[in-house]
């Protein structure tokens, strides 16, 4: 089955002039997923007309249907859709059908822009009346005939620099991808920001994990529930840390460092109050449901799992947490007698490689080290029905040390670099890469390069190297060589200007896919299934199925992880390593920030002896 998910009322829309909106209108009588069909013509909330890149072949109401990756006349491009409905435009031997009218069926009103995107309404109704008095409560619990609810939400912390919204801006952006004409080309270009097309940016990044476990999860949002309807689905998403949607990164202190009004402790801020948010909106159309139990499914990805293991912790302290705001000043939401203590479970925690690695003044130390700064990353025994954390074999970064869990949760260390588990890869890149520390020799300037003790030891480093097998023979474009270079100190007038730098490093160049976080999003999608997480199946959409040679791998780890060990074939293992496990490791430099001069940093260099690995245990407490 080839296609796009179809377009929907609500759909987040991603706008490289208005940042997010959502679709504001549909089909009065066509539905997918309860949520009406959106058409080309169909506006968006910040008024934009839904024009481009629409199935002309499949008419809802006599007009194209909009799917993801629809474009409106701002430029914006739809980033959500159902999971359940792939419209196409080839043949298949399921064509599309569209569903038959609902009789009497009219169209919804749109919530607010950010409802799709789990930031729900921007002006949130007015909270709910205050609880009544002690001496009243034994008579409302005799008289509240209210149906009780369960309402389960997901909740999806993503990683560093990796924003579900930006993405898709950037894919606008680089119009090619959207095989546009030129004139239309330019009209995209110039909407977009700077920003928006650094190739080093959360622009330029695939989506993650945590965005495609956002789009599976069922929800109901915007539809009102039945009477005798007792359980109600809603996600919540928060980006990245060191991303704002439609904003340019924020580099320091957010990306670089963890900290800041990007980062971690600020994107836990932000999930509470989208909770909120959320849990208002619900109630404000449900008059008649009163919230008996809260199920929380929580999960991260990077310093995003760092986030989410932080979350946890602030809703296990109950009545003492931030949550409890919530329950105080919204007591009519709840049925009587709701208690944080007793009636919100945690009921699943998936975990993509946590990486903490906060950095800055004080207590927080540096990147790559064990502190942990005010995030309480300790996941104690009893936490959640459910742990899962995806550990990734192959990552061995200074500055990106892995912050354990213990038994009895499941942690499992399986292949991949990190962002191979968590997501974020295009599905192809060209890796340039320098996999050792380059050597420098200070010498005369007729001195030959290649004579050089630098660039023999530097040989000798890629001679070890080519043993790990690195290179796709079916990669025409793939080398490991020493390469070598020369520098010249500025002409001083002296006797140092006779002399020369000579460095040398051993070079991987090679096309690596970004394909194995699929299978990634796989395992943990069966194993939350398995726990009873309320997934979609995953669709065979372009952007989601796999190439036929994992398809075997990915049985494979997914059989590894429900025992809880396994292996690889050599052949498999050789497959991963030269055709999908990126080189996220590497000496390639960078330019920092140095108190008096330009200074070299390599934020990607290795570990040495290995990954840092830290245990999970209780914080420190001052005594």
């Amino acid at each position: 089955m080839t296609g796009k998910p179809a377009a929907r009322l609500t759909d987040a829309v991603a706008c490289p002039r208005c940042g997010m909106s959502a679709i504001a209108s549909g089909s009065a009588d066509v539905q997918f997923d309860g949520l009406s069909a959106a058409r080309q013509g169909d506006v968006c909330t910040c008024g934009a007309a839904i024009s481009g890149q629409v199935i002309p072949n499949v008419l809802i109401n006599g007009r194209p249907a909009v799917v993801q990756g629809s474009i409106d006349s701002h430029g914006g491009v739809v980033i959500g859709g159902s999971g359940s409905v792939i419209i196409g435009q080839q043949h298949t031997p399921a064509p599309f059908t569209p569903p038959a009218p609902l009789p009497g069926a009219s169209a919804m009103a749109a919530p607010s822009a950010m409802a799709r995107l789990a930031t729900p309404s921007a002006n949130p109704p007015d909270e709910l009346p205050q609880v009544l008095e002690e001496e009243e409560e034994e008579e409302e619990l005799e008289t509240d005939t209210r149906q009780r609810l369960r309402l389960r939400v997901f909740i999806g912390f993503d990683g560093t620099g990796n924003n579900a919204a930006n993405s898709e801006v950037g894919k606008q952006c680089r119009a090619a991808a959207q095989q546009l004409d030129d004139e239309a080309a330019r009209g995209v270009y110039e909407r977009c920001k700077r920003y928006q097309l650094d190739p080093d940016s959360s622009y330029a990044n695939d989506v993650s994990n945590v965005w495609r476990m956002h789009e599976l999860y069922r929800d109901n949002v915007g539809r009102v529930l039945k009477p005798s309807e007792s359980l109600s689905l809603v996600r919540i998403y928060v980006t990245g840390i060191g991303t704002t949607i439609g904003g340019p990164d924020t580099l320091l202190p957010g990306q670089a460092l963890g900290r800041g009004s990007t980062g971690v402790l600020a994107k836990v801020e932000e999930a509470f109050v989208s909770l909120k948010k959320t849990v208002l909106q619900i109630m404000d159309m449900n008059h008649e449901h009163a919230i008996e139990t809260l199920e929380l499914d929580i999960f991260g990805f990077s310093r995003g799992a760092a986030a989410a293991r932080h979350f946890v912790n602030q809703v296990l302290k109950a009545e003492q947490g931030p949550l409890d705001e919530l329950v105080q000043n919204n007591r009519q939401a709840f049925a009587p007698g709701f208690a944080l203590s007793t009636d919100v479970r945690i009921t699943f925690i998936g975990l993509f490689d946590t990486v903490l690695s906060v950095g800055g003044l004080g207590a927080w130390g540096v990147p790559g080290d064990a502190l942990n700064g005010e995030v309480d990353l300790y996941l104690p025994w009893g936490c959640a029905e459910h742990v899962v954390h995806l550990t990734a074999r192959d990552e061995h970064r200074y500055n990106f040390p892995l912050s354990r869990v213990s038994a009895p949760f499941q942690e499992l260390s399986l292949p991949g670099a990190h962002s191979d588990l968590g997501g974020g890869y295009p599905p192809e890149m060209e890796e340039s890469l320098y996999l050792g520390r380059p050597l420098c020799d200070w010498v005369s300037r007729d001195t030959p390069a290649q004579r050089t003790l630098a660039y023999r030891n530097a040989e000798q480093a890629t001679a070890y190297l080519q043993r790990a097998d690195l290179l796709d023979p079916q990669d025409d474009s793939a080398s490991l060589t020493t390469d070598v270079w020369e520098h010249y100190a500025p002409y001083s007038g002296d006797r140092r200007d006779s002399m020369k730098y000579v460095l040398a490093a051993p070079l991987l160049r090679r096309r690596v896919r970004g394909h194995l976080s699929l299978v990634y999003l796989r395992v943990m999608h069966v194993l939350a299934r398995d726990a009873g997480v309320p997934f979609k199946d995953i669709p065979t959409t372009e952007e989601l199925v796999l190439p036929p040679e994992l398809e075997p791998i990915s049985a494979t780890l997914v059989d590894w992880a429900r025992r809880g060990s396994g292996k690889l074939s050599p052949e498999q293992e050789r497959l991963l390593r030269q055709r999908y496990i990126h080189q996220s490791s590497n000496w390639n430099a960078e330019i920092g920030q140095g108190t008096s001069r330009v200074d070299v940093v390599f934020p990607n260099r290795p570990a040495d002896g290995g990954r840092g690995r830290y245990a999970d245990q209780p914080p420190r407490k001052d005594v």
